[in-house]
């Protein structure tokens, strides 16, 4: 998924990776769906195409909330 969203970026597109794992629920619809074989599972989707907008990356970094245990 990382390479797919770097690739997309490099191509001028915009994308959003969708986690559905763990869900068994979002993982079996998007099985069904897309009609994959029970050998394969779905544990994320990435929607992409040209972004409709420029938007600023959003810094959502909080140290406040990153905990330490001795």
């Amino acid at each position: 998924m990382e390479n797919l969203w770097l690739e997309t970026c490099a191509q001028g597109l915009g994308g959003v990776w969708l986690g559905i794992a763990p869900q068994e629920k979002r993982m079996q619809a998007v099985e069904k769906i897309l009609d994959l074989p029970d050998t394969v599972r779905a544990f994320a989707i990435f929607p992409y195409g040209y972004p409709a907008e420029e938007r600023k990356q959003q810094d959502r970094f909080d140290e406040s909330r990153i905990h330490y245990v001795d």
